[in-house]
């Protein structure tokens, strides 16, 4: 009881629960209040990187040697789930520039 306890403590601590505010979240998005939402935020974000390194290859593998780029992201002929971010954001595309973004707030970097 005494270890499970504890560990309540630790994770309440770690998730700003003590804090006078109560709980915030560092991340622009709020999400990752406590400690292991904030583990399951962090993989979310490895997801959406890795999504968006998938798509930009993909295209760079479509392109052979010209400068063209497909005409939407469908035309890369992924699967649905590579073409949106793990928060459930459909990934942005300019078939202007061949350019791919991430929406999600925090997301503006990938």
């Amino acid at each position: 009881m005494a270890l499970l306890a504890m560990l309540s403590v630790v994770f309440m601590y770690g998730s700003g629960i003590f804090q006078k505010g109560g709980p915030k979240s560092s991340r622009a998005d709020g999400k990752g209040i406590t400690v292991p939402g904030a583990a399951e935020a962090a993989a979310r974000d490895t997801v959406c990187q890795s999504n968006l390194q998938q798509i930009r290859m993909s295209m760079m593998a479509n392109a052979g040697g010209d400068d063209t780029h497909p005409a939407s992201l469908a035309d890369l002929h992924l699967p649905a789930e590579v073409l949106k971010c793990s928060f459930g954001d459909m990934y942005v595309y300019d078939p202007g520039t061949g350019t791919v973004h991430c929406p999600h707030p925090g997301h503006e970097k990938y």
